[in-house]
């Protein structure tokens, strides 16, 4: 059994960002004539803000624990899903720039009675993705052609078939080692 937490460097990096983006949302309220729409147009990031520090503390409260059973997580975010339980896995790259050379993964993953949600800044999350994906292929659920390039790249099946219409640019999935921002 393995025990995985996201990095302390990535949920600073995350906590200062959404302070920073807060406090720049929120400051210039103070600053304006109650009912001013500057005040409902500032609202709107401030909320998101908000939210995105509040998920990143939930992040930074959740442990998981990894087996070759399944995958539980306690803490901020509680929930179990057993390997033979697994209903759907997703896994999705977010690109930071247009060359698409740095960006994230996220792995979502349905089972039993919960579901997951896991970002590439989890340490260990290269091995969940190797078992979910080994969990996928023997309860026979079909990948979507982006969650199968995604694996791919990390060296699991072979890639789906690209459709013409995608353009060239979109093929590059940078290096995994920068999946970590």
């Amino acid at each position: 059994m393995t025990r995985l937490r996201y990095h302390r460097r990535d949920i600073n990096a995350d906590l200062l960002r959404a302070g920073a983006g807060l406090a720049a949302c929120v400051t210039p309220m103070f600053f304006l004539e109650p009912g001013a729409v500057a005040i409902y147009v500032l609202a709107v990031p401030a909320a998101f803000f908000a939210l995105f520090g509040v998920r990143t503390v939930t992040n930074a409260r959740t442990a998981f624990t990894f087996d070759e059973t399944g995958i539980r997580a306690e803490g901020g975010h509680r929930a179990d899903i057993r390997w033979d339980d697994l209903r759907d896995v997703r896994l999705s790259y977010f690109s930071t720039r247009r060359d698409r050379e740095s960006g994230w993964m996220q792995l979502k993953l349905k089972g039993g009675d919960g579901a997951l949600t896991l970002h590439s800044t989890l340490d260990g999350f290269e091995d969940v993705c190797r078992a979910a994906f080994r969990a996928a292929q023997a309860r026979g659920l079909d990948l979507t052609a982006a969650s199968a390039r995604n694996f791919a790249m990390l060296g699991l099946g072979a890639a789906a078939p690209s459709t013409p219409s995608t353009p060239a640019a979109l093929s590059g999935w940078g290096n995994p080692a920068d999946w970590r921002r």
